[in-house]
């Protein structure tokens, strides 16, 4: 889930994951810049492509953290 800061949440799909951000498949295409979290990582709006916008976190996470955060 992609959520912005007014409490909108978006379903998303994860295409590509790194320790510093990720792209998500969404309708949702938040503007350049736009402040959002995924799962419960903090970051901003980067980058628009076709199927969804790509993430950078506000931190660079480790590598622990994500498959924490997003084991399925």
């Amino acid at each position: 889930v992609m959520t912005m800061n007014d409490g909108r949440q978006y379903q998303c799909r994860i295409v590509d994951l790194s320790l510093s951000g990720a792209a998500v498949e969404s309708d949702a295409k938040p503007a350049l810049g736009t402040p959002v979290t995924l799962g419960n990582m903090r970051g901003e709006v980067v980058r628009h492509f076709d199927e969804g916008v790509a993430i950078e976190f506000a931190v660079v996470q480790r590598h622990e953290t994500l498959e924490a955060a997003f084991a399925a």
